[in-house]
C-alpha cells in the first residue's frame, strides 16, 4: 500500500496526467467553444506534449524542483490563461515540496492547496465564479477528509480517487453557476447551462492520477 510518493512515482504521475489530457483535448476545446475560443485543446496539446519532452529529459530529483521545472515547462510551451494557470499551480506546488524525494499524502493535500491559494491570488478568482478552482477546491476538502477517515494507513489511491471522485462533481456543478472570469463572462447569464472547460480539465487530471494508482496495487 502507498502512502508516501516519491520522485519516481511524481513524473510518472505526471506522465500518466500529460497522456490522459491529450486525449481528452477535443472534448475540451468543444467545451472551450461553448464559453471561449476553443483553443484549450492546442493549450492543453502543447503543454504536455512539452511536459512529456521534459519527463524523458534530466529532471531534478527533488520532487518540489522538478515541479517547478515542469510548470514553466508548460507555461512555456502553451502560453494562454490555462496555459498560465496551470504552471503556476504546478511551480506553486513544487515551491511546497522544496527539497523533499518523497511526499506524504497530508503534504500533497498541503502543495495542492498552496496551488489554489496561488491561483486565487494570480487570477483573482473565488471558488464559485465557475473556473478551474471549482474542482480543485472539493478535490483538497475530499482529500483531507479521506486521511482524516481512514488515518496514516490509507492508500494513496483511496485518496486520490476520492479527490477525483469530488473534482468531477466539482466540475460538472459549474454548469449551475454563471461565469464571472474571463471571455466566459462576456456571456452573462447564457453562461448558465456550460460546463466550465478549466475544471473540466481538472477533474481528469485528479482522475488519471487515481487511475494510475489503483492500476499498481
Amino acid at each position: 500500500m502507498t502512502t508516501t510518493l516519491d520522485t519516481k512515482q511524481i513524473k510518472a504521475l505526471m506522465g500518466a496526467v500529460a497522456d490522459d489530457l491529450m486525449a481528452h483535448k477535443d472534448d475540451l476545446a468543444a467545451l472551450d467553444a461553448e464559453l471561449g475560443d476553443g483553443d484549450l485543446g492546442r493549450t492543453i496539446e502543447r503543454g504536455f506534449i512539452a511536459i512529456k519532452e521534459a519527463l524523458t529529459g534530466t529532471l531534478p530529483d527533488d520532487i518540489g524542483r522538478a515541479l517547478f521545472q515542469l510548470g514553466k515547462t508548460f507555461s512555456n510551451a502553451a502560453p494562454s490563461s490555462f496555459g498560465a494557470l496551470y504552471g503556476t499551480a504546478l511551480m506553486k506546488s513544487g515551491t511546497a515540496l522544496k527539497d523533499k524525494l518523497t511526499v506524504t499524502l497530508p503534504e500533497c493535500a498541503d502543495a495542492i492547496q498552496a496551488a489554489l491559494d496561488a491561483l486565487i491570488e494570480r487570477g483573482k478568482a473565488q471558488v464559485g465564479d465557475k473556473t478551474m478552482l471549482d474542482a480543485i477546491a472539493p478535490a483538497i476538502t475530499a482529500m483531507r477528509a479521506a486521511l482524516a477517515d481512514s488515518g496514516d494507513d490509507v492508500s494513496a489511491a483511496v485518496v486520490l480517487r476520492a479527490a477525483a471522485v469530488a473534482a468531477q462533481h466539482g466540475a460538472d456543478e459549474t454548469a449551475n453557476l454563471q461565469s464571472k472570469i474571463g471571455r466566459a463572462s462576456w456571456q452573462g447569464e447564457r453562461s448558465t447551462g456550460k460546463k466550465d472547460p478549466g475544471a473540466q480539465a481538472i477533474a481528469y487530471m485528479f482522475a488519471a492520477v487515481a487511475d494510475y494508482l489503483e492500476a499498481q496495487l
